[in-house]
């Protein structure tokens, strides 16, 4: 028979790699053989518990993390968080005309924090304001971090889960020259992940309105 912690990690990739605890119980119960014991439940999240380093009863092999923080109930499988691809500076090849070679510069940083990536695989890498999801391959989906108050100077924006959205590439950009503001009503927010409405209004009221100046 497979040990508590494989048949929980199975049921983690049936359930997308994130799920709930009460899922999770339900989903280890679909593949664990009967007779259940009684305490099921609670061996099942003592097993979450000593494989996550999230836990203080961590004990050495860290397979699972928490989402959104203990207490929470929501828990992802490690092998499934995954880092963003760091963008780099690039250059042009010379043409036959040009005197030079011509230098650009990325002028976006990835703030690519591990709860950023927790929050990523909460939303499965799609996007909270277009709804697109990026396939990479059949198994990796692609998507971007975003804090809506700016992390750094002269910003200061906090990296906790109110201040972070889960963005495609392209409304990432949007959002970071201050091109579009932002409506709490029009972003995908599943249950359990709360933006708070003071960042949106930082954004509307100084990204923006910073960009417009500069316009």
């Amino acid at each position: 028979m497979a040990t508590w912690r494989k048949d929980i990690i199975s049921a983690l990739e049936n359930l997308g790699g994130i799920s709930n605890l009460t899922d999770i119980y339900k989903e280890v119960k679909k593949i664990r053989p009967l007779p259940h014991p009684q305490s099921i439940d609670s061996i099942i999240r003592g097993e979450i518990e000593k494989s996550s380093s999230d836990s203080e009863a961590f004990k050495g092999q860290d397979v699972f993390f928490s989402v959104d923080g203990l207490g929470k109930g929501i828990w992802g499988l490690c092998s499934k968080n995954i880092h963003t691809p760091i963008s780099s500076d690039f250059e042009l090849p010379n043409g036959e005309e040009s005197p030079a070679s011509v230098k650009q510069e990325v002028y976006r940083k990835l703030r690519d924090t591990k709860l950023a990536r927790e929050i990523k695989l909460l939303y499965n890498n799609k996007c909270q304001l277009c709804s697109l999801i990026i396939k990479i391959d059949p198994t990796t989906n692609y998507s971007e971090a975003h804090h809506i108050k700016p992390l750094g100077k002269p910003h200061n924006g906090p990296d906790t889960p109110e201040n972070i959205i889960v963005l495609c590439p392209n409304c990432h950009a949007k959002l970071d020259y201050g091109a579009i503001s932002l409506n709490i009503n029009d972003i995908d927010i599943i249950k359990g992940h709360n933006i708070n409405i003071e960042y949106i209004k930082y954004h509307n009221q100084q990204i923006v309105k910073n960009a417009n100046k500069t316009s």
